[in-house]
């Protein structure tokens, strides 16, 4: 019996899972846009009853054990996280990053509507709080609320790329051995939207 749940196991495909912050839909709606019928991979995403990363990282521990995951199968745990210019948040990310190798924690700072906003402009504002960086957003999207399904609403689909390469170009500009709390505005998004999108790269040329 053990031998063919193991052949079972490798036969399936690669399973990807993200824990986003529990306060709004906002990431959930928008990676729920990359569950394809024809994806090579298995999507799922979980809204976190709490926003603290701890909580957050042990939750996506949690559903790691319960899926059985295995990083040899392809496997990919992502914690989406808003570091809101957070001292406190900022030095327990560090220590989760190192203890839990099996969990990639996805900062924004200040929020997820930092990465967002790549799909609108070059050059998201330095902001002071999670609350501006949204209000940015909104001065950009109007009309945008936390529940809108921006993907649907603002036809993003066709501009994964666009906001991809203005993040990465931002982000290369920041001194590689800086804080990310102190890199403002800053998005790690992209490397997971790359990652769901790769399968499909050669599709689209």
């Amino acid at each position: 019996m053990a031998r063919r749940k193991d052949k079972a196991k490798r036969q399936r495909k690669p399973l990807y899972v993200f824990v986003c912050e529990g306060r709004n839909e906002t990431e959930k709606l928008y990676f729920s846009h990359f569950n394809r019928r024809e994806n090579p991979y298995v999507l799922k995403c979980f809204g976190s009853e709490a926003t603290d990363i701890g909580n957050m990282v042990r939750k996506a521990m949690r559903l790691y054990g319960e899926y059985e995951m295995d990083p040899a199968l392809g496997d990919k745990m992502f914690c989406v996280i808003d570091m809101d210019l957070n001292e406190e948040k900022y030095e327990k990310y560090k220590l989760l990053k190192t203890k839990h190798k099996n969990v990639v924690i996805v900062v924004s700072n200040p929020c997820f509507e930092t990465w967002l906003s790549y799909y609108f402009t070059e050059s998201p504002k330095v902001v002071n709080s999670s609350q501006k960086a949204k209000d940015e957003l909104k001065n950009l999207v109007p009309g945008y609320s936390e529940n809108m399904d921006i993907v649907k609403e603002c036809d993003l689909e066709s501009k994964h790329g666009v906001a991809i390469n203005r993040s990465e170009k931002k982000n290369r500009r920041y001194n590689p051995d800086s804080r990310i709390i102190d890199r403002n505005p800053y998005s790690e998004v992209q490397d997971p939207v790359t990652a769901l999108l790769a399968p499909f790269a050669d599709k689209d040329e």
